[in-house]
C-alpha cells in the first residue's frame, strides 16, 4: 500500500506551493526548519514534512487499524489536525512523535466508535487484520496466531490496545509509547501490563515481554 495514500485529500487543505526552494544540491532542511517555514506560511515546507513522515505515521495506522478506510481516514485527519495546530508545536524537531500522538489519538476514536458499532449490532468488522497485513510467504500456522492476536486486542479497551501495539508490534520505547498515548510512564506501563494479561489468555507470548 502507498504511504502517500490520498495526498490530494491532505493538500486540497493547503493553499498551492509557492516558493518552493530550487531542487540543487542544498541539503534537506530539518524538521525544526521546515515547521518555522510551514508556520510562517510557506506551502513546500508543509507539503515536505507530509511526504517525509506520512509513510511511519500511515504504517502505524495500518496495524492499528487495518487496511482500510479507518487508517486512509485517520491518517488523513491526523494531518489535517496537525497542520491546524502546527503553530503549538514547542519542540519543532520532535515532529515524528507528535504526529504520533496525533495519530494514536485518531485510532482511540475509532475503536471507541467501533466498540459502540458493536454494542449496537452494526459492527462492519473493521477490526485490526495483523493476520491479512502478513507477507505472502508467511506460515499458515503463523497467520493462525496472529488471527487469535487480532481477536485477543480487539477485546481490549482502546487505551491498553494502543500501548500494547505500539510497545511490541511497532518497537517503541517505553518513553515514546507514553509520549504517543499522551500520558505518564506508568500508565503507560499498567496499560500494557493490562493488555499482556488479556493476550496472554489466548496467545503464546513467549518473546512479548519487557522483562
Amino acid at each position: 500500500m502507498s504511504p502517500a495514500w490520498h495526498a490530494r485529500a491532505v493538500y486540497a487543505t493547503i493553499p498551492p506551493v509557492m516558493g518552493r526552494p530550487p531542487l540543487s544540491a542544498v541539503p534537506a532542511p530539518g524538521d525544526g526548519e521546515l515547521v518555522a517555514r510551514a508556520v510562517a506560511g510557506e506551502a513546500w515546507a508543509r507539503e515536505t514534512l507530509y511526504h517525509r513522515h506520512a509513510g511511519a505515521v500511515a504504517g502505524v495506522l495500518v496495524r492499528l487499524l487495518g487496511a482500510g478506510a479507518d487508517a486512509e481516514d485517520a491518517l488523513q485527519d491526523t494531518f489535517v489536525t496537525a497542520l491546524h495546530e502546527l503553530a503549538r508545536l514547542r519542540e519543532r524537531d520532535a515532529v515524528r512523535p507528535w504526529l504520533l500522538r496525533i495519530a494514536a489519538r485518531q485510532a482511540h476514536r475509532r475503536f471507541r466508535r467501533r466498540r459502540l458499532l458493536r454494542l449496537l449490532g452494526l459492527d462492519r468488522g473493521g477490526d485490526s487484520a495483523l493476520a491479512a497485513l502478513a507477507a505472502p510467504a508467511t506460515s499458515p500456522e503463523t497467520r493462525a496466531e496472529l488471527a487469535l492476536l487480532d481477536r485477543a486486542l480487539a477485546a481490549l479497551p482502546p487505551g491498553p490496545r494502543i500501548a500494547w501495539s505500539l510497545r511490541f508490534v511497532e518497537g517503541y520505547d517505553l518513553e515514546a509509547v507514553a509520549a504517543a498515548c499522551g500520558c505518564s510512564l506508568a500508565t503507560a506501563k499498567r496499560r500494557i501490563a493490562a493488555a499482556q494479561a488479556q493476550v496472554g489468555r489466548h496467545v503464546d507470548l513467549c518473546g512479548w515481554s519487557d522483562e
